[in-house]
């Protein structure tokens, strides 16, 4: 069976990278190999967490479209996962892998999601906004921002004590568990499902709670899915 050529996009530390590379490591994405790293920051850890493992990985500004559609052809791209990629892809690239691109954001959306919500800032608006529950979503790209058909989502319960720090924290645990669900499909060629069936996940650390907000968490997908 031939590999599934991933190329990951990445922009600061790479934790989603390495969830995803551990999880080629091990086997629970089988028949897959990450071809390429690349970032749109020269200073992005992620570039030696690639490097050290002999992953290529290089620099491309978000200013060089033509460059990065080059690059992902050179290396005979089937998919792509955009792991705290903090740059809008060129509609070149989105056109070209039309339906092969995933995104992980860090709320759930439709949730906290579109222009400015990045980072530090998706988790300072929830715990603004006095919501209950936060997590991440896995949505496929499109021309929009975030506006692509959400795939997995993981929920994790706001608590009275969070801080943005703490609660980003917790949701990226939980952003690493439904990547490589996410990575595993695109590979697999089963996004087609998660788009007619989305998935929903509670992490294992948060399951503690899982009796107190099952009612809510019901009603928050009827939100969701609206």
């Amino acid at each position: 069976m031939s590999l599934f050529n991933l190329a990951v996009l990445i922009s600061g530390s790479g934790s989603n990278l390495q969830a995803v590379m551990d999880a080629i490591e091990s086997g629970s994405i089988p028949n897959t190999v990450i071809a390429i790293v690349i970032s749109n920051r020269t200073e992005a850890y992620g570039l030696e967490r690639a490097g050290n493992c002999g992953i290529p990985n290089m620099v491309i500004k978000k200013d060089e479209p033509e460059k990065l559609l080059d690059t992902l052809k050179a290396y005979d791209i089937h998919g792509i996962v955009l792991a705290g990629y903090l740059s809008i892809l060129p509609p070149e690239v989105i056109n070209a892998y039309s339906g092969c691109i995933i995104n992980i954001h860090p709320a759930l959306l439709p949730l906290f999601g579109g222009k400015g919500f990045y980072g530090i800032k998706v988790h300072n608006a929830v715990l603004a906004s006095g919501a209950p529950y936060s997590g991440a979503t896995v949505h496929l790209v499109d021309c929009g921002i975030d506006t692509g058909a959400a795939l997995i989502r993981g929920v994790v319960p706001v608590y009275d004590d969070d801080t943005a720090e703490s609660l980003q924290k917790r949701v990226l645990e939980v952003e690493h568990l439904i990547l490589v669900q996410a990575v595993k499909a695109l590979a697999e060629g089963k996004i087609g499902e998660l788009i007619k069936n989305p998935l929903t996940v509670v992490n294992d650390n948060d399951k503690h709670g899982v009796r107190d907000y099952a009612k809510e968490l019901s009603e928050l997908a009827d939100v969701l899915l609206k």
